[in-house]
Parts: C-alpha cells; sequence; structure tokens
C-alpha cells in the first residue's frame, strides 16, 4: 500500500499568495498615508521659509539700525542711514545702491495711501530684488520722517529740498524714522509676504566736538565822546572758529583795521571774511589809508590781508586752509603796513569828535598831554612790511590719528612804537609812553581722557616813557623790555638793563606824576583757565589808561582813554 508523503516544517517561507496577499495591505496603507506625509513635508518647507523671512528681516532692520543715523555730506564720503533709506525727497529722481551683493533701487513716493503692503505717504521706498546669501526672497523697505509724537512729518517741510547727498541740504527733517520692511517670497505658486515696522531714532552719542577757536587784536582802543557816542579803533583783527559738534564749519574774519562809532557803519581797511561750507569768502573795504575828517578822530594806513581761507573738505575745520597741522607758519593774518599812512600816520586817534573839547594848555594836565592826536603810531616812510599785525590759526588731524588733538592759536605784533600823547612838549617829541610789542602768541590744544590740553603763551614787549625817576637826578627817557613763556616760568622777567616801571613815583613837573596822565600796571601772564573755555591774554598783554582829556566830558572819567596790547585767545575743546 502506497503512503503520502507530508510536508513537515523544514519548508519555511511564505507562499505566494500570502506575499501578493501582504503586499496589497503595505500598499493600502502607504497611500493612506501618503497624503499625511506630504503634508507634513509642505508644513515643514512652510515653517522653514516663513522663519526665514522673519530672520531676513529682523537682520535688514538690524543692518539699519548699525549704520549712523546722519553723518554730514561736508564731512565726507561716509554712507550713513539716511544715504541708503531715506536719499532724497525728489520724486522724479530715483536711486541705486549696491550694498553687501544686492542693489537696492529707491525712489521717493509724495502721496499714496495705506494698504497692508505699504503704509501712508509720504515714505522713501527701497526695493531689493534678491537678498544677498538667499535665493527666492525680495523687499521692500519703506522709510519715514516722523515727529516726536510719531505722527508723520508731512511732505511739504522737505519735498524737494532735502537731499542726502548735497552739502547743505542732507540736514533731516527730523531725527526719527518709522521702517516698514514688506519680505517676500513665493511657495508652491504662492506669494508670501510678512511686514515688520519698527521705529530708528538718533540714539547713538553725539559726535565728538571739535571747537577751537582763536581770535588776535594786535591794538584796541576805545574812549567815549563829548556826546557820549563809543569811540573805537582795532588792528591787527584776525579771528579764526572751527567746530565739527554739527557738522564741520570754518568761519574767519580778518581785517587791517576797524574805526566803529556808535549810531553809524563802521569803517574798515581791507576785510575778508567767510563760513563754510555754507559761505564762501566775501571781501569788502579798502586797502587804502583812511581817517576821520583832518585825522580825527581816528586814522590809519594802508591794510592787507594774507591767508584768508579755510576747508572742510575732510570733515575737519582747518583755517587757513594751507595751515601746517604741526607748526602752523601760515595764520590768517590782518596788517597795517609801513609806508602807507599818508598826513596821519600809521595809527592816529583822538575822542574830540562830538563836540569835544580838549583840555586847554591853561590846566596843567592839559599842558603835559598836548595837542590831538593822543595816540599815535608814525608812519616808516620806506617798504611796505607788517608794521602792526594779528593772526590766528585753527586745525585738526584726522579722526584716524592717534592721538587725536585740535588746535588753535593767535600771534600779534606791533613793530613801530604805539606813542601815548605823541605831541607833549615835556620829552623832545617822544611822547610820554611807547609800546612796542616785539612778538606775541598763544597756542592752546585740545586734551584727551587720559591727557590734559595745553596752553602756551609768549611774548616781548618793549616800554619806554618819559620822567624823572625815583633815583633820578633829572628826567629823562626810560626804557624795559619784559620778555615772557609762560611754559618756562610763570611771570613776565625783565630784561638785564631795563627800568623799573612805576608811574606812581615818576614825576613829570609841576607836581604832577605820570600815573595821573597815564597808567597801568605791569604786563600779564597768561589766563590758564579752562580746557573749554576762553584762554590766553583776554584783557591784553599789556593795557593803560590815559586821565580824561575833555573838557567837556558826558560823564566823570568817561573820556579816559583805554589802550589795549596784544589781546590773543584761544579755545581747543576736542572731546573725541
Amino acid at each position: 500500500m502506497l503512503q503520502r508523503k507530508t510536508r513537515r516544517g523544514n519548508d519555511g517561507g511564505f507562499s505566494l499568495m500570502e506575499v501578493m496577499i501582504a503586499m496589497l495591505l503595505s500598499a493600502l496603507v502607504m497611500a493612506a498615508a501618503l497624503p499625511a506625509f506630504i503634508g507634513m513635508l509642505k508644513s515643514t518647507v512652510t515653517v522653514k521659509l516663513d522663519t526665514q523671512a522673519k530672520n531676513l528681516a529682523q537682520a535688514r532692520i538690524e543692518q539699519m539700525r548699525d549704520l549712523r543715523f546722519h553723518i554730514d555730506r561736508q564731512n565726507g564720503p561716509f554712507l550713513d542711514l539716511l544715504d541708503m533709506y531715506y536719499t532724497n525727497a525728489k520724486a522724479a529722481t530715483p536711486t541705486s545702491l549696491s550694498m553687501g551683493g544686492s542693489l537696492l533701487t529707491g525712489q521717493y513716493v509724495s502721496t499714496a495711501s495705506a494698504t497692508p503692503d505699504q503704509p501712508l505717504a509720504p515714505y522713501f521706498r527701497v526695493i531689493t530684488a534678491s537678498v544677498a546669501g538667499t535665493a527666492g526672497f525680495t523687499q521692500t523697505i519703506y522709510t519715514q520722517f516722523l515727529a516726536p509724537d510719531g505722527s508723520v512729518i508731512p511732505a511739504s517741510t522737505f519735498q524737494d529740498i532735502y537731499d542726502s547727498q548735497i552739502v547743505g541740504r542732507d540736514q533731516p527733517p527730523s531725527l526719527m524714522v518709522g521702517v516698514t520692511v514688506i519680505t517676500r517670497w513665493t511657495d508652491a505658486g504662492h506669494v508670501h509676504k510678512i511686514r515688520t515696522n519698527t521705529r530708528i531714532a538718533e540714539g547713538r552719542p553725539t559726535p565728538p566736538m571739535i571747537q577751537t577757536q582763536a581770535r588776535a587784536v594786535a591794538v584796541d582802543i576805545a574812549s567815549t565822546a563829548a556826546d557820549g557816542t563809543t569811540l573805537r579803533l582795532q588792528t591787527g583783527i584776525s579771528s579764526a572758529d572751527g567746530t565739527q559738534t554739527n557738522g564741520s564749519t570754518a568761519a574767519g574774519y580778518v581785517t587791517g583795521a576797524l574805526a566803529t562809532q556808535t549810531g553809524l557803519p563802521p569803517v574798515s581797511g581791507l576785510l575778508g571774511q567767510f563760513n563754510l561750507p555754507s559761505q564762501g569768502l566775501v571781501t569788502s573795504g579798502d586797502v587804502a589809508a583812511q581817517s576821520g575828517v583832518g585825522c580825527g578822530w581816528f586814522g590809519f594806513g594802508h591794510t592787507a590781508l594774507g591767508h584768508v581761507s579755510g576747508d572742510v573738505s575732510v570733515g575737519l575745520p582747518k583755517i587757513p586752509a594751507d595751515v601746517d597741522p604741526l607748526i602752523p607758519a601760515n595764520m590768517l593774518t590782518g596788517s597795517v603796513t609801513d609806508n602807507g599812512g599818508g598826513s596821519c600816520g600809521l595809527l592816529s586817534y583822538d575822542n574830540l569828535y562830538g563836540g569835544g573839547l580838549a583840555r586847554p594848555a591853561s590846566d596843567l594836565l592839559g599842558a603835559l598831554m598836548g595837542p590831538a592826536p593822543y595816540v599815535g603810531i608814525a608812519d616808516s616812510g620806506s617798504g611796505s612790511a607788517a608794521a602792526v599785525a594779528g593772526s590766528s590759526y585753527v586745525v585738526s588731524n584726522l579722526l584716524t590719528a592717534t592721538p587725536q588733538t585740535s588746535a588753535s592759536g593767535a600771534t600779534a605784533f606791533v613793530k613801530r612804537p604805539l606813542v601815548l600823547f605823541p605831541q607833549t612838549p615835556a620829552s623832545g617829541g617822544r611822547g610820554l609812553v611807547s609800546i612796542m610789542l616785539n612778538s606775541a602768541s598763544v597756542d592752546c590744544s585740545s586734551g584727551t581722557a587720559s591727557r590734559d590740553g595745553s596752553l602756551v603763551g609768549k611774548y616781548s614787549l618793549t616800554m619806554g616813557w618819559w620822567g624823572k625817576g625815583k633815583n633820578d637826578p633829572l628826567a629823562r627817557w626810560h626804557t624795559a623790555t619784559w620778555n615772557y613763556n609762560s611754559s618756562s616760568f610763570a611771570e613776565p622777567t625783565l630784561t638785564l638793563g631795563s627800568d623799573l616801571w612805576d608811574p606812581t613815583t615818576t614825576q613829570l613837573g609841576g607836581g604832577v606824576l605820570l600815573s595821573q596822565l597815564v597808567n597801568g600796571a605791569t604786563p600779564a601772564s597768561v589766563n590758564v583757565g579752562t580746557t573749554s573755555g576762553l584762554r590766553g591774554f583776554t584783557d591784553g598783554i599789556f593795557s593803560l589808561i590815559t586821565a580824561p582829556t575833555l573838557a567837556n566830558e558826558s560823564g566823570l572819567g568817561y573820556s579816559g582813554i583805554k589802550v589795549h596790547i596784544g589781546q590773543l585767545t584761544c579755545v581747543a575743546d576736542d572731546q573725541r
């Protein structure tokens, strides 16, 4: 009998039918899960793109915040926030700028309604078709000038005026802007966008103040006439002023001589002035000698100017434009020159204007004064060199220099004797008192957080006077010369052989002392002051005052003549 052979467990595996059924079940499960899987992938991509867009918008805002809000155009080609994102306020002038691999195209829009895609105009719109370092993203940046209360500043206040690229027109109408950044991208054929808003204000510390000033007046004479008017004659005037606090400026004023009288226009020699960058050099006055009728109440000779210029092109003030930053040999100079005074000399002054009556010869003081003029400088009659001059300068080194310093200074000289009461009969034609300022200067430099600023004042002054000194047997002509250098000694020193100036013990005869006609202390030491204040010889190196010269003065003592020699000051407060 035949027996059936049966399969045992040693034939492992699935039958074809089992495999097919398993595959069918798997396909059904996968088909059901596929939409969810695809949706999950899409959601991941969307979230990634959305996050990337937010990051790009935030990066744009941070990049804008990292820029200086505004730098004056005159300070150089420095790129600030407004250069890029509010270039101008001219609707017909689109702009373009390449920045970090992106091309920024800008356009001012004066009128437009607010929509989800844009704020209310006016605004400056910047579009970048591609954001550097990414693909598929674009940005539109809207920038608006805002008032302190957050309202948009009307276009009428700055349209067609403001332009960040033009010196003198680049001052923004406000120091706060509203910024709207629209970031767009395309995903699965659909355009997506996010809107980000912020405000940016000029919140950084103000730029370092670079205040450097200097002024020189070689001779300053003043008195009051019988009618109460003030009569003032100055020679060798030079003033230089440089700042950078609100953008670099360089202002200069210089003239050889200036006569001013209350209620009347001034009379000047050749005069130059400028105020960069807004006002270039303007000249006026006359080089020729000038005087009142018959040399009264004033007279001065031929005037000249030197190095009348300034510069702010590198963002720092310089006066003159060719000033040497180390040794300022070139200075803004006004002078009265030799051989140009005519009949009135290089300088003459009295106060007989307005019905003034000179003290009569019967008056002992009047007799010693002699006739007008009461102050004068005789002409040399030859050459054409400066006889009386004042000069000034300002300069700052570059922002990249170490150390960063600004400096200013002034000089003056009076090479011909300035004589008080030149026609006194007592001295044989020498006058009562004469002064020559051989040389004088002040120089100020700024300090830093770790270094104080400096001030150095120097001069050499020679004086002569008539009279009988305390130890003199007879009246004679005295001379004295003082030298001073504040970096070496604190007080002026008399040179060997000089006489001692003491008008209170010098006799003129008839029991009259020199101090009764002319009085003054010894020459001054420099006024150190503070690094942010006026320093130098603020009241002059040497000052004198005369007795009243009028018999009919407007007030007791008003007709005394005040003379200041060498008013030199400077300030250099850099604060960088």
